[in-house]
């Protein structure tokens, strides 16, 4: 009877253990360079978001190389700039290669909020 307890507990805490191991993906871990590379990344709304623009966007290049990109109502999608980024844990930092104009951001899954100096706050999303 013992025996046949301890298979049943067994049992179950491997279902678990899998069930556990399984439901955390690496997929949605973005707060590596690794992982982050060759991503894109979406914001349609925000503090002080420009109502001519459709969308900005962030492409992860490699572990190190960040674009940005607008698309504007009527307007072919454009590339903005190219800069470096760095994470730390589940924060990123941004430097665009513009004067004084770094974005930080908190990576939280597929959602990344991030702060404009005098422009707001975005949240941007996976895509």
């Amino acid at each position: 009877m013992k025996k046949t307890n301890y298979l049943k507990l067994s049992t179950i805490f491997i279902a678990l253990l899998l069930s556990v191991l399984t439901s955390c993906s690496k997929e949605d871990d973005f707060t590596n360079s690794s992982i982050i590379s060759g991503t894109t990344w979406k914001c349609t709304s925000g503090t002080n978001f420009d109502t001519d623009l459709d969308y900005a966007s962030l492409k992860f290049k490699s572990k190190t190389v960040v674009e940005g990109w607008s698309k504007y109502k009527n307007k072919d999608e454009q590339q903005d700039w190219t800069g470096s980024f760095i994470i730390n844990d589940k924060k990123i930092t941004i430097d665009t290669g513009a004067d004084n104009e770094t974005i930080l951001g908190t990576i939280s899954g597929k959602e990344m909020t991030v702060t404009i100096a005098e422009n707001g706050t975005f949240i941007f999303t996976k895509q």
